[in-house]
């Protein structure tokens, strides 16, 4: 049996986070909430990014650089040292609902420490004046 997702503290945030649930027999896996951050940033919603398939043609529009960041991102996912290492994090430019193409650094937590079976994935804005 899952444990609740805590969406009161997830809403409390100041970054957009994405909860995804894990499962082995797909690499599609489902998104399952999006805190209040992620609606106000990045817009859009779970019936719009159901899984990680329409996550990847809706915020990545350009087949190339959607094949590009897929890739580096998995290869990122199995390459990491489980014992070691928890995190996966990598700069991207993400399509936004309403705001036009914004650059992210996104991040997810690997060992489902936050809630059993499900995985986050935060963003966190980069500003030009943080690029320099």
């Amino acid at each position: 049996m899952s444990q609740p997702i805590p969406t009161k503290f997830l809403d409390m945030l100041p970054l957009p986070v994405v909860v995804v649930e894990f499962t082995e027999e797909t690499l599609n896996h489902t998104f399952v909430f999006l805190n209040n951050k992620f609606n106000s940033i990045i817009g859009w919603s779970l019936k719009e990014i159901p899984d990680k398939d329409h996550w990847w043609h809706k915020v990545y529009p350009d087949v190339q650089y959607q094949k590009v960041v897929e890739s580096l991102w998995e290869l990122s996912m199995e390459s990491l040292d489980s014992d070691n290492d928890s995190f996966v994090s990598m700069t991207v430019n993400i399509k936004t609902k309403h705001n036009g193409v914004k650059r992210f650094n996104v991040c997810t937590e690997l060992k489902n420490v936050l809630i059993d079976g499900y995985y986050v994935v935060t963003f966190e804005e980069v500003n030009e004046s943080q690029d320099n």
